[in-house]
């Protein structure tokens, strides 16, 4: 009965140290406030750390974060060390949007002995404080997981023998009988959370992608020019470079009255910035426009050059790990502009039909695919 109390008694008193640890957690990743530093404790467990970044959270901290914070959480006192047979599993990835953090604690024989996780949205340092103050509250008294859960009180001492022989006025006290042998009590391991299959090293790696898509453009050739996209470039999680082609044509079918059909065909260098499911870019764009008049006399059947830089911004929302759309707003100042004119002759002055803008813009919306 009393190992079983004591036993009680060090279960609930896990519990609460867990509940408080969690709260007080979960409060600083809510409410972004640094921990309060501790008072050093004298006899810390130490734990092997392993510190892992999953998929969504690859520009986190590393774990130099994580071991200062709980140092710092100790008041000094370091609790890791790699000979240490308890391990303490941290990591993080991004769940339906949020990051969420989760740690895991087991003995020398694999057993889970403790688990806590709490989430945020997108500070990642918070979430890696909240995280150490959980571990130092855990690891503070460490009296209590140093032995493994289940195992039965230490029988009480039998009474020692009298000092002198058994006579008839002195009998010997009664023999103990032995106690049953007893199977000790085997505590259920916790199953440990699955590891994300995504190593932070091959989270990091390049990967090439290629899109399709369609685009509108406004001042890069006479009216309103449609057409598709085509391009292919190489993504790395923070950044991406590409090349795009595109075929446009005017919708217009006459410039001043002058009957003619106009087409665009555009070679596009970008570089791009990515946050979450954002991102800007940075492109330099080549342009040749092709004019063909219906009318002979009406217009020069030519090709013209043009050139831009610009940037653009728009939206990449993942289906899966292979496959997403996007939307884009592109805006491009003319460098070297393109420019129609009549057909000069005897009758006919030489004079400028239609003459590409100072500021051209795009809108484009497509499919992007690794390979």
């Amino acid at each position: 009965m009393r190992g079983r109390s004591h036993d009680e008694g060090a279960r609930r008193k896990r519990a609460a140290r867990a509940a408080l640890a969690s709260t007080a957690a979960a409060a600083i990743s809510a409410a972004g406030v640094a921990p309060v530093r501790a008072e050093p404790t004298a006899t810390p467990l130490r734990v092997r750390l392993e510190f892992i970044r999953g998929p969504g959270a690859e520009e986190c901290p590393d774990e130099q974060l994580l071991r200062a914070e709980t140092v710092r959480a100790m008041g000094g006192v370091d609790p890791y060390d790699a000979e240490a047979a308890f391990t303490m599993t941290a990591s993080i990835e991004r769940r339906r949007g949020k990051l969420a953090a989760s740690m895991f604690l087991r003995d020398g024989d694999g057993h889970g002995r403790w688990f806590d996780g709490f989430s945020a949205y997108d500070d990642c340092k918070v979430l890696v404080t909240a995280m150490a103050l959980s571990i130092a509250v855990l690891l503070d008294d460490a009296a209590e997981l140093a032995a493994p859960p289940g195992v039965p009180a230490k029988p009480a001492s039998p009474p020692a023998p009298p000092d002198g022989p058994c006579s008839p006025d002195r009998p010997c006290p009664p023999k103990p009988s032995p106690a049953p042998p007893s199977s000790p009590r085997t505590a259920s391991p916790v199953r440990a959370p699955p590891r994300s299959s995504a190593s932070p090293v091959a989270a990091e790696r390049f990967r090439w992608v290629a899109g399709l898509g369609a685009v509108t453009g406004l001042g890069m050739a006479p009216g309103v020019a449609i057409g598709p996209a085509l391009s292919i470039g190489g993504r790395w999680p923070a950044w991406s470079v590409a090349l795009e082609v595109r075929g446009l044509a005017s919708l217009s079918q006459e410039i001043d009255e002058v009957p003619m059909a106009a087409s665009l065909f555009m070679t596009n260098a970008a570089v791009c910035l990515h946050r979450h499911v954002l991102f800007a870019c940075g492109a330099v764009e080549l342009g040749m426009l092709r004019v063909t008049p219906e009318v002979p006399l009406g217009a020069a059947s030519s090709l013209r050059l043009g050139l831009g830089l610009g940037g653009r911004i728009g939206v990449d929302w993942p289906f899966s790990k292979s496959l997403s759309a996007r939307g884009y707003l592109g805006v491009a100042p003319t460098l070297v502009g393109a420019a129609i004119g009549r057909r000069t002759n005897d009758q006919m002055s030489d004079s400028s039909l239609w003459a590409s803008r100072d500021i051209a813009g795009t809108l484009g919306f497509g499919l992007q695919a690794s390979l």
